[in-house]
């Protein structure tokens, strides 16, 4: 079963400025999230031979992401931004093969494994504050990600998630995202899917505010 064991934040720190939890025209905010993942098992899946049959398995999962972040806003509450995305998943893959007829010839074969991805993403927020020091937003964004070794495949994506926002300082806020929609589009092969939930794709994040007093 899938556990999360860490998922945290971190922020880039602009220089001197000041700033109010809302947002105001001419505002700036900089930041982004880094995530860590791990599942200790990933999935299993048979495949029958003539002479046998081999068990196929991925574990020990791990999933790596840092996505840094710029913004402005072109509003009192309307913000845009840009996102640029690194993400690694690494895991084992073992081979288990079993013959029918001749014990001696089974085997067992272990490898790990990675991927690298890079991407780009554009986004606009909607913020509505409660009070001071709590909101919410949702965020609607534009991104293209690839594969670093094999760069024809990627994924493009356009969708929007909704988010929490908690301001513990006027300069600081710290971001909470909850599942969402999105539309997603695999460039190697033009298949497109779609997804839609709310108890899955959670992420932290933190922004540093600063430009219009």
């Amino acid at each position: 079963m899938k556990q999360k064991l860490l998922i945290f934040s971190f922020f880039l720190f602009a220089l001197v400025g000041s700033a109010v939890a809302q947002g105001h025209k001419g505002q700036y905010y900089l930041g982004g999230s880094l995530a860590y993942d791990y599942s200790s098992f990933g999935s299993s899946s048979t495949v029958n031979f003539a002479d046998g049959y081999t068990n196929y398995t991925t574990s020990k999962i791990s999933n790596f992401s840092f996505r840094p972040e710029f913004g402005f806003f072109i509003s009192d509450k309307w913000s845009i931004g840009v996102q640029p995305v690194y993400s690694r998943n690494g895991g084992t893959e073992t081979s288990d093969f079993h013959s029918y007829t001749d014990a001696t010839t089974n085997f067992t074969s272990s490898d790990k494994y990675h991927t690298d991805v890079v991407g780009f993403g554009v986004h606009a927020r909607y913020y509505c504050m409660i009070s001071d020091k709590f909101g919410f937003f949702p965020e609607f964004g534009i991104s293209t990600v690839n594969n670093t070794t094999y760069f024809s495949y990627g994924t493009f994506s356009l969708g929007g998630t909704p988010n929490f926002v908690f301001f513990p300082s006027p300069k600081l806020g710290i971001n909470l995202g909850f599942g969402g929609a999105a539309y997603n589009l695999d460039y190697k092969t033009k298949d497109a899917t779609f997804h839609l939930g709310l108890n899955d794709n959670i992420s932290f994040g933190l922004n540093y505010f600063w430009g219009r007093k």
